[in-house]
């Protein structure tokens, strides 16, 4: 079995017992306990468990939600980059609807050259960039406003979306796993990105590399809904060759040297 996939189904079990034994799973995957331990040192490094004393609980702030202002003053290098490729694949003439969140909103700079594009949206910050740019129709989902997230949620939200149908959807994820798909801490939030990635053609995925192997509470698609990742160069090569395999197109935003 390789590592990811090892990894992988520790989350799953984190996620249903809350907790996890090095000997139960050295005997269960049949490697060593060294292997079992570097499995759970990498995904503690990506947030996802506290390594104990002979071994791990599912950590708990992985389903705490965050600010905007502090999300915004996160990985910034890595979010540039990634909105910089997600901008790139927007044509001029379509119609896209772009998800609440930071690297979404660093993809407005670079969407105000655009001609004749529209732009849906529950992103107040997203607005506010788009309202005053020639060239762009800019649609406002309404609904419940999440302070927190400085969203738009709700029944009313998900209705007016889906009077649309859209060329591409840009979504940002909390989590991404091979196994649970796309997960989010709020689930008022994961209903609207669901409803986003039905009524459009196209689903893009913004994550930068610390997303990778992160499950939070609520899901909100699997992976097979998704047509391309758009991530860091920094993100793990053996999931992102998994992810290819999957039949996911994946882009690696530089964000200094490049790795192979």
């Amino acid at each position: 079995m390789l590592s990811i996939d090892r990894q992988t189904k520790i989350i799953q079990l984190l996620k249903q017992n809350n907790s996890v034994k090095v000997s139960e799973l050295k005997k269960m995957f049949g490697v060593s306990e060294m292997t079992i331990r570097r499995d759970l040192e990498r995904l503690e490094k990506h947030g996802v468990l506290i390594r104990s004393h002979g071994g791990a609980t599912l950590n708990p702030k992985n389903n705490v939600d965050i600010t905007f202002q502090k999300r915004n003053q996160r990985f910034v290098m890595e979010k540039e980059a990634i909105a910089k490729a997600a901008a790139a694949l927007v044509n001029d003439g379509e119609s896209i609807v772009l998800d609440a969140g930071t690297t979404t909103t660093a993809m407005t700079k670079y969407l105000q050259e655009k001609k004749d594009l529209v732009v849906l949206t529950n992103s107040l910050t997203v607005a506010n960039e788009l309202t005053h740019v020639q060239g762009i129709t800019l649609i406002l989902t309404g609904g419940n406003v999440r302070e927190v997230t400085l969203s738009l949620v709700g029944s009313l939200a998900k209705d007016n979306l889906h009077r649309f149908n859209v060329d591409k959807a840009f979504i940002g994820t909390s989590g991404l796993c091979p196994v649970q798909g796309l997960t989010n801490q709020n689930m008022y939030e994961s209903e609207v990105k669901k409803t986003m990635i039905d009524i459009a053609r196209e689903t893009i995925v913004l994550a930068d590399h610390s997303k990778f192997h992160r499950v939070s509470f609520s899901c909100f698609s699997p992976l097979s809904a998704v047509h391309k990742i758009i991530t860091d160069d920094q993100a793990p090569l053996d999931t992102v060759r998994k992810l290819r395999e999957m039949g996911i197109e994946v882009i690696l935003a530089a964000t200094g040297p490049v790795k192979g």
